[in-house]
């Protein structure tokens, strides 16, 4: 069996881009999410409010983000342009051809499950280069992560939609028999985790400090946004601090991938003005036109299917040398 390499105890945690970047925006992006949540339920701001400041602001301009790497990228899009234009068609479709079937309720069901899925993949993500980057790879460990990660990501939506408040969501499964079970499930790979964490420590394991701060910063966060907020207090809440990371990555691998030879790549400001131009013209029309016609409803949902499939094909690392490159995952 071959041995798996780990980092030498002592040794300082390593970022993903840099100790600052890292703190601030990538981990430390979960600040956002708790201020939406102190403005929501202690201050009682308006979510139409949060809504606007967080859709425009961020989420529309983190799905420019991927468009900077793929649909404005020559060599992107000569590689692969039927991934690019194949899922343009696709999804700008779809939208569409479910209103018209009548499925306009199980369209905006599956834009928001696949977009939380969306969000849980790329904490994933995050939680992975960090494992990389600081040698953390026993199978063991990365078994626990990946299972402690999900089931306290995944559950917190649940609880809330699947056994107490089904009627957020206009759905009629409730599964309130179920919590005990589902309480036993995460109390167990809590414990598990937890006493597996109190080995390494007591084994004088390498402590990989990003990982750890990671956990602490995006677990309590979707516990208590879905424990105070409804759906649509808690989409902008958790998915502010994804779109946070998402730049913050973006930035990092055009910035090395271009290395300056294009302008969104050499100016922060270029990008961040691009990217809010970009959310404006098709964020605010789009609200617009979906209040009046749920065809257009449908077609402007195609912005968020195609960012979140292409964002499933265009991250993957192992079979990208040039993306390990430009993410300094490379020896």
């Amino acid at each position: 069996m071959a041995a798996v390499a780990t980092a030498p105890a002592g040794t300082s945690p390593r970022w993903i881009v840099n100790r600052g970047v890292d703190l601030s925006l990538v981990i430390g992006s979960a600040f956002a999410g708790y201020v939406y949540l102190l403005l929501y339920t202690a201050l009682h701001v308006k979510i139409s409010l949060l809504w606007w400041f967080w859709s425009v602001g961020f989420d529309g301009t983190h799905i420019f983000a991927t468009a900077s790497r793929t649909y404005f990228d020559r060599e992107a899009r000569a590689r692969t342009p039927r991934l690019l234009y194949g899922s343009l068609l696709v999804f700008f479709a779809l939208g569409p051809l479910m209103v018209l079937a009548g499925q306009k309720a199980l369209l905006a069901l599956l834009v928001g499950v696949w977009a939380y899925y969306h969000v849980i993949r790329q904490h994933y993500g995050f939680l992975v280069l960090y494992k990389v980057k600081n040698r953390d790879l026993l199978p063991l460990d990365k078994t626990l992560d990946r299972l402690f990660l999900g089931v306290m990501m995944i559950f917190p939506p649940f609880h809330r939609f699947f056994i107490h408040h089904p009627e957020e969501l206009g759905i009629k499964l409730a599964f309130p028999q179920w919590e005990p079970l589902f309480s036993v499930i995460v109390a167990a790979t809590a414990a598990a985790w937890l006493a597996r964490q109190a080995y390494r420590l007591a084994g004088r394991f390498p402590i990989d400090l990003p990982k750890y701060l990671l956990f602490a910063a995006i677990v309590p966060l979707h516990w208590l946004t879905f424990a105070y907020m409804s759906w649509q207090a808690a989409v902008p809440t958790v998915t502010i601090v994804h779109n946070l990371q998402y730049h913050a990555l973006v930035w990092f691998h055009n910035r090395n991938r271009y290395a300056g030879k294009t302008v969104l790549s050499r100016s922060l400001g270029a990008y961040i003005a691009a990217a809010l131009l970009f959310s404006a013209l098709y964020r605010i029309p789009g609200f617009q036109l979906g209040q009046v016609s749920d065809l257009a409803f449908g077609f402007f949902c195609g912005f968020g299917l195609t960012h979140y499939y292409l964002d499933s094909r265009i991250w993957r690392v192992r079979s990208d040398p040039a993306l390990r490159q430009a993410l300094h995952l490379v020896a």
